[in-house]
């Protein structure tokens, strides 16, 4: 069994692959492998994860998949083929720096840590992060899991002990154009007993064009939001953690349902204007496509979200005022 096994989903992926698996392969840390798999690309990517194994064939597996199953449904075939101890995860157009994955591995061992995070740095807008505080790392109890999960972050800034998505057997969903990781992250939280953070930057993302979090067509974000507040509800409300988080998970349920709606009032809002006076007009004349989607968010909200918005401190003080207006006038409209 390797200490670490780094899983990247390619796809098209010609113009960043090779700095990205280079930065991998050249770990510090030597009892390692590197997953990649290549997502049906239409380009050379899986001639360059051959070349990448040709020259590390201890450190490098390819998984060739013929079948286009996007990020979520390539890391799940990644995880499948991973023998590592922790899981890392990591996107091809991104890159890390040499003793990422020593660092991480080291801090786990020492602590006993399920999960060890570490600092983000993008380079659009020149900005690190570290979401992990001292007051949060050790062992988790309710509040501790509800604001990591409230708090938000990155799956590829972190290693995952293997246990989390194997027992049970847990992966990500296929072709969703965004939030694919939103179930999995929330999920992992519940399940680790310890966390822990190296203060360090050691991820750079590289925000290129035609990424899955850019702005995308109604329908796809529609269905992204919709299958991951159900994912995130299936995988997360048996769970005996789920009473303590129930108010930070709803809530992230609950923001991105909000950021649906608006998707499906963005003509109506930007026609209008964003002002609470104007709520109740967003509703008049919505095309009917926009109006079914809606209808099918509130219905999947009232099966998934169960505590009154009034009563969940996390949506009140975090969801803006006219998100919150419009989310009720959808209650009063279309709930049960």
């Amino acid at each position: 069994m390797k200490k670490v096994s780094v899983v990247i989903p390619a796809y098209n992926a010609h113009d960043t692959l090779a700095r990205c698996l280079g930065s991998l392969v050249n770990q510090t840390l030597q009892d390692m492998e590197v997953v990649v798999v290549n997502d049906a690309s239409k380009d050379d990517t899986i001639d360059i994860c051959n070349r990448c194994k040709a020259a590390f064939p201890d450190r490098v597996v390819v998984v060739d998949s013929k079948e286009n199953l996007g990020c979520g449904g390539a890391r799940s075939l990644g995880l499948d083929a991973a023998s590592g101890e922790f899981i890392g995860m990591a996107d091809a157009d991104d890159y890390v720096a040499p003793t990422m994955y020593e660092k991480l591995y080291e801090k786990a061992i020492e602590t006993g840590a399920d999960i060890v995070d570490s600092g983000f740095y993008a380079e659009a807008t020149d900005t690190a992060l570290l979401k992990v505080s001292d007051d949060l790392a050790g062992d988790l109890d309710d509040i501790k899991r509800s604001r990591l999960i409230v708090s938000g972050g990155y799956l590829v800034t972190k290693i995952f002990r293997r246990e989390i998505f194997e027992e049970p057997k847990v992966r990500m969903q296929r072709n969703m154009a965004a939030l694919e990781d939103l179930e999995i992250f929330t999920y992992s939280f519940l399940r680790a007993r310890r966390i822990a953070a190296v203060k360090e930057i050691f991820y750079n993302y590289c925000d290129t064009a035609g990424s899955n979090t850019k702005m995308m067509d109604l329908d796809k974000y529609y269905d992204a939001v919709y299958r991951a507040m159900q994912g995130t509800y299936d995988k997360c409300h048996d769970r005996p953690e789920y009473p303590g988080c129930q108010m930070a998970i709803e809530f992230m349920m609950a923001n991105v349902y909000s950021y649906a709606v608006n998707r499906c009032l963005y003509n109506q809002i930007a026609r209008l204007g964003a002002d609470k006076r104007n709520v109740k007009r967003y509703f008049e004349g919505l095309p009917s496509k926009e109006l079914s989607m809606i209808k099918e968010l509130v219905a999947l909200r009232n099966e998934v979200i169960k505590i009154p918005f009034e009563e969940n401190d996390f949506i009140m003080s975090k969801i803006a005022e006219l998100d919150l207006a419009i989310l009720k006038e959808c209650e009063m409209r279309f709930g049960a």
